[in-house]
């Protein structure tokens, strides 16, 4: 089992690591959007077509840009998690290996509306449809909880009993054969497996349909790298790995704090130990970092 945790952070960080490519500067492409215009309600938007593979640098203000797979030919939706500021906007197309070229810029001066609304929204990551398959499925796992708490206890509960680590997606993405790869929330939830990045999604997007912020959280431990979540309940930010859920099978949570790790924030960073890096920083969620059964148990 601890290899198999392992492999999936392994795994995870084939696809999404971005230090190790080159961006090399090159004029705008005719036909290229880059969409600021929902920028305070959390978000932009690209929309480019490309037979290479892509990718959305977003920097904010003079920080490191982080770097996410965009889908070709359709508008791709990325939200803006730094809260009020200044962030650029960058389209990056493939060229060769790992170098790509800048083919669009854009910097908008952020003022977000509702502090909560970049981890309320559907995004390229993390998708859903009001009236689609997964807001069914968490409206059915939720209609007789009382609070978000319970909602988030039954979310949890159905993805840790019901859902495996897929082996093979992993194995295939190791191996190269898959060499870009955005979660789908409607695939994970008809096939009952994933990697970290599906689990994580997954479970973000059912939080957000019931109006629960959620992030979609990316970091290392030592050199590996995961995703995993936090959700935002009364105001309280709290860690939560589907992942450690799932292939450890801790399932039937009858309450919110039984879910692993669903410590607030501050407690949390307290806990952890040796061998965890901080990843990024948030002006909502606080900073990234793993939960403690990292350090612990491997």
């Amino acid at each position: 089992m601890k290899r198999l945790f392992r492999h999936a952070c392994a795994m995870l960080a084939v696809l999404i690591v971005m230090s190790m490519f080159t961006v090399v500067n090159a004029s705008a492409a005719n036909g290229t959007t880059i969409d600021t215009t929902n920028a305070k309600y959390g978000f932009v938007t690209v929309n480019y077509t490309s037979n290479a593979k892509l990718k959305v640098g977003i920097q904010y203000g003079n920080e490191k840009t982080s770097y996410k797979n965009c889908p070709s030919g359709k508008d791709a939706v990325f939200s803006l998690e730094q809260g009020d500021g200044t962030y650029t906007i960058s389209l990056c197309e493939n060229i060769s290996g790992t170098t790509y070229r800048v083919v669009t810029s854009k910097r908008v001066n952020a003022k977000i509306e509702n502090a909560y609304a970049p981890y309320l929204i559907a995004t390229t990551d993390v998708q859903f449809t009001s009236g689609d398959d997964v807001c069914k499925k968490a409206a059915e796992l939720c209609k007789d909880a009382k609070t978000d708490m319970d909602k988030v206890t039954a979310i949890y509960n159905y993805i840790a009993g019901h859902y495996t680590y897929d082996t093979k997606l992993a194995s295939d993405i190791t191996s190269g054969k898959v060499s870009k790869y955005i979660p789908d929330t409607a695939a994970t939830l008809n096939s009952n497996k994933g990697i970290c990045y599906d689990l994580a999604s997954l479970f973000a997007a059912m939080c957000r349909s019931q109006n629960i912020p959620c992030t979609l959280t990316k970091g290392y431990a030592g050199s590996s790298y995961h995703a995993w979540n936090k959700v935002n309940v009364s105001g309280n930010w709290y860690q939560i790995d589907m992942t450690y859920a799932v292939t450890k099978r801790v399932i039937n949570e009858t309450t919110f704090a039984g879910c692993p790790d669903l410590l607030p924030a501050e407690r949390h960073a307290r806990r952890v130990r040796g061998g965890v890096k901080y990843h990024n920083s948030s002006k909502y969620g606080g900073r990234y970092f793993l939960p403690p059964f990292f350090s612990a148990h491997y």
